[in-house]
């Protein structure tokens, strides 16, 4: 059954990683589901922008972009309109002044000294919606004339461009034919290489970019005959032509030197990963083959006594669970809780109402010094740990007239501000009871490294999904080279199956491989009969009912192992006289059964385990900014110039 159900938690653990990364790549508030580019290029060498954007929007107040001011590309942008399509188009209202937050239905469109900016308000502050986007805007001098060709060189994603995008979509118009198509020269620029360019005819231009990521720039460059534009204020009195040719063609064949080096890279990579993944498949069959299961000699259904004397609650929780890497962070509260019960019963600590407030209760230190008892070692190191806890409380009210007490409302304030202590502590008792079942022969130091070893190989499973997820999605321009050769499927299905198979095969493994001896399994069968005998004690028929001070000490292991609560359910059952017990008698059974008692270890227990998780990075979770009124899509520098680009498709 925990085979089936550790299998069931991988797959969905595999299932959610797939979505989280799915989700992490595209920006928490935005995400474009379309973007059409209309843009008409004028005969005076201006040009028309009309940007349709349908966009996804979460608590985004203010969406914003900016154009990188250069005069290399162009000399000013004007007219620039924001509107929105609802039944028809609604125009915003043009404020014309810079505003970091705006309301619903205004925007400004300014030269703001380094760039133009355009900005408009949502409406989304703490909602979230889809909507449609229409920003219109007039670049002059967007055409360079040179002596033998004009040029339009135009960035339309910037690197700073934060939203992905499903579609980029595009159409360029020129103010006329060119004679023959062979005179208009394309290129598209992209770093993963996931797009078109396409002359539609002698006057027409498109390209289409698919799933763009944050930061990923698109930008398309166009060479046509000189006559096609009549006038611009960019003129240069140069040949640039065979220029932009070279260029284009040295930029295509460092893209293609790039692409052969990445994609052998790649090539070892997998071939690496295949050899791990299969490695790890042999060894985990090899286990599966010859390992023998060890299984307990004699196997008990109910174990009706403690199975050894003078077992700490930690040894004991530790032993039934099968633990060899250490207490989880459910274990360690209580444990610690049923720890302060033995400190109890052992008369080291005496624990008390404090008439006051309810759910809280007194701890008591009966002894200066303990290093002389006679008890685990682990118990010690939770006896210095409320004796901590005391000093600091007293450190904190120097009038107090009792130092070695302190209440559980106390104890959990400790516990909270005090994480650090909290994990050493879960780390010693590691120490202390895996070195205590070592040296007892409990657990075999070989068999403990070997059972690590294997889970190690999991654990490079998931790595290894996680880089094939990394290298695919963040190099897009693989998927397309593989799909062309027709291997993709081969290598993402062999690679996800044999991901699968061992991740399964090590969970078997693991399950096959015990770090526990033959003594150590014994045991453990044991305590697994006597939680279950403690559990349906009342069902079963016993010819002599146990002393009632004998669950004292069960109720300590009770605690320890999450079952106080059924447990004393079926003490109330079996003793009839069980609400009328003396408190000096049996203060334990008072403590666990008396509301405030219970209560107060129960709130005790959560907060240390609370405490242990937060000290080791286990809890905590998302935290959403809020009011990202102005959105995340800061800046997209259209006419930024770069060093190199990839080439995607072009079509000369």
């Amino acid at each position: 059954m925990k085979t089936i159900k550790r299998i069931v938690i991988l797959v969905c653990f595999v299932i959610f990683a797939i979505s989280i990364n799915n989700f992490v790549n595209a920006d928490s508030n935005l995400e474009l589901k379309s973007l059409n580019y209309d843009v008409q290029i004028n005969s005076d060498g201006s040009m028309d922008v009309v940007e349709i954007w349908n966009i996804d929007i979460t608590e985004t107040n203010t969406l914003y972009k900016t154009f990188k001011i250069d005069s290399t590309k162009y000399s000013s942008i004007t007219d620039g309109k924001v509107s929105r399509i609802t039944n028809g188009i609604e125009e915003y209202e043009d404020v014309n002044i810079y505003s970091y937050h705006l309301p619903e239905g205004e925007y400004y469109f300014l030269d703001r000294g380094s760039n133009y900016e355009v900005a408009w308000g949502t409406g989304y502050e703490d909602s979230s919606g889809n909507e449609t986007y229409v920003i219109s805007y007039h670049v002059n001098d967007a055409v360079g004339l040179y002596n033998d060709c004009a040029e339009i060189y135009w960035q339309f994603i910037g690197e700073n461009f934060e939203i992905p995008a499903e579609k980029i979509t595009g159409t360029i118009k020129l103010p006329k034919d060119v004679e023959n198509t062979d005179e208009l020269k394309v290129w598209g620029h992209t770093p993963d290489l996931n797009g078109t360019i396409s002359i539609i005819d002698n006057s027409t231009v498109e390209f289409e970019v698919n799933d763009n990521l944050p930061e990923k720039m698109v930008e398309v460059r166009i060479a046509i005959p000189r006559d096609i534009i009549e006038t611009s204020n960019r003129v240069y009195n140069v040949d640039r032509l065979d220029s932009i040719l070279n260029e284009e063609s040295e930029w295509a064949e460092e893209a293609n030197s790039s692409r052969v080096r990445t994609l052998i890279i790649i090539g070892i990579i997998f071939v690496v990963i295949f050899i791990i993944l299969i490695y790890y498949a042999i060894k985990n069959i090899k286990i599966l083959v010859k390992v023998k299961k060890i299984v307990p000699t004699v196997h008990y259904d109910y174990y009706r006594e403690l199975p050894r004397d003078e077992v700490t609650p930690a040894e004991a929780t530790y032993i039934l669970q099968g633990n060899y890497q250490g207490f989880s962070q459910y274990d360690i509260g209580r444990v610690f809780s049923a720890t302060l019960l033995d400190l109890s019963l052992k008369k080291l600590i005496k624990l008390e109402e404090t008439g006051n407030k309810k759910e809280d209760c007194k701890i008591i230190l009966l002894k200066e010094d303990i290093s002389k008892e006679k008890i685990g070692l682990d118990e010690h190191v939770v006896y210095n740990f409320i004796r901590d806890a005391c000093k600091k409380r007293n450190k904190k009210n120097e009038e107090l007239d009792n130092q070695n007490e302190i209440t559980t409302k106390e104890l959990k304030k400790y516990i909270n501000s005090n994480t650090s202590e909290v994990l050493n502590l879960k780390n010693a008792l590691d120490r202390i009871i895996k070195k205590r079942l070592l040296d007892n022969k409990y657990l075999d130091l070989a068999k403990l490294k070997k059972k690590n070893a294997n889970m190690a190989g999991c654990s490079l499973s998931i790595i290894i999904f996680y880089i094939v997820i990394f290298l695919l999605d963040r190099m897009e321009y693989i998927i397309n080279i593989l799909e062309e050769i027709g291997i993709l499927g081969f290598i993402i299905g062999g690679i996800a199956i044999l991901i699968i198979a061992d991740m399964i095969l090590s969970i078997l493994g693991d399950k096959r491989l015990n770090a526990y001896t033959q003594l150590g399994v014994d045991e453990q069968d044991k305590w697994k009969a006597f939680k279950k005998y403690m559990e349906d004690f009342s069902l079963l028929k016993e010819k002599d009912v146990p002393d009632i001070v004998v669950w004292e000490k069960y109720l300590v292991y009770a605690t320890a192992f999450g079952i106080s609560e059924k447990v004393l359910d079926e003490l109330k059952t079996v003793y009839p006289d069980f609400d009328t017990l003396d408190y000096n008698i049996y203060p334990t059974i008072f403590i666990m059964s008396h509301i405030n008692f219970a209560s107060s270890f129960k709130s005790v227990s959560n907060a240390m385990s609370t405490s242990f998780s937060s000290a080791s990075g286990g809890g905590g979770g998302f935290s959403g900014g809020g009011g990202r009124r102005r959105g995340p899509a800061e800046a997209v520098e259209e006419g930024k110039t770069s060093s190199f680009y990839f080439d995607f498709r072009a079509q000369n």
